[in-house]
């Protein structure tokens, strides 16, 4: 794909943006500025990196992770969208978590300011399909991204979604997730889900796999490196917090063995009986923004 590679350079930015192939075909997109570092595949418009300037990673990827067209990458934070989990219909045999998260985005924009760095990706209208999206990053002191969904038909259209965070953590089995106590939610470890509530913060054992009914922001308390991740969202009514555990993850050929407590999952969404229902011409926008404290 030589030609995607060259219509990227006009959005690098000196010393601040540039592009790098990292398999023929493949651009990642990387940016460093007063703030921090980061990297954005162009497949999937999927952030791999994030990590404040001589600061450890807050965003967690795989060093076995896949680069491939129409193979998602573990780690990062990707797009599931327009459904979370399996398709609604299973007779169309569909992928799991929507086609954002394996299609290749387009970069629209790039700009700097004193804020940081700020890119938009788009995803155009699939065949059949009303639904749009685009993306925007800031990469500044905090992270931000903006998923924002639009439909372009003539009748209402149904979607879920999720910002599918990874986050690095010293030892899952040291890390606590505050902010969730009293909420209900679904624990998808066993079929049919078993709903429960939510009492004191969410520790880590071993897998995880649990869909929170909450609009609440979040602590991760990474007590292995003594700092607290911050992830404050808005038009998102739904948390996942997810990690494979020793049984699950050891199957994964695209996770080492050891990297399987370095990371939590915790994910800001619509899903169940929170999706949204677009109007025609109608938007909705789901935010998140990442930062950090020691």
């Amino acid at each position: 794909m030589p030609d995607l590679i060259t219509e990227l350079h006009p959005f690098c930015i000196k010393d601040e943006i540039w592009i790098e192939e990292i398999t023929p075909g493949y651009p990642m997109i990387h940016i460093r500025n007063a703030h921090a570092t980061a990297a954005i595949a162009l497949h999937g418009a999927h952030l791999t990196h994030h990590a404040r300037l001589d600061e450890l990673p807050i965003i967690f990827t795989s060093q076995a992770a896949i680069y491939r067209e129409g193979t998602a990458i573990r780690g990062g934070i990707p797009i599931c969208w327009p459904w979370f989990g399996s398709h609604p219909d299973p007779d169309k045999n569909l992928p799991a978590h929507g086609y954002a998260r394996t299609s290749f985005w387009k970069l629209v924009s790039t700009a700097s300011d004193i804020n940081g760095t700020h890119l938009t990706f788009s995803l155009p209208q699939k065949e059949g399909s009303a639904l749009s999206a685009k993306i925007e990053f800031t990469i500044g002191k905090e992270l931000t991204l903006r998923l924002i969904s639009a439909n372009r038909g003539d009748n209402d259209e149904i979607i879920s979604e999720a910002l599918h965070s990874y986050f690095t953590v010293d030892s899952a089995q040291q890390t606590q997730v505050l902010g969730l106590d009293g909420s209900h939610y679904a624990d998808t470890t066993v079929q049919p889900p078993a709903m429960k509530q939510q009492s004191g913060p969410v520790d880590f054992p071993d897998e995880i796999d649990r869909i929170y009914s909450s609009a609440t922001d979040l602590i991760i308390d990474d007590q292995g490196n003594s700092r607290r991740i911050i992830v404050k969202k808005s038009g998102g009514n739904s948390t996942i917090l997810w990690n494979p555990g020793q049984e699950k993850g050891g199957a994964m050929a695209d996770l080492l063995d050891e990297e399987i407590t370095q990371f939590i999952c915790a994910e800001s969404g619509n899903v169940l009986k929170e999706t949204i229902t677009l109007a025609p011409g109608g938007t909705h926008t789901l935010s998140l923004t990442i930062s950090s404290e020691t």
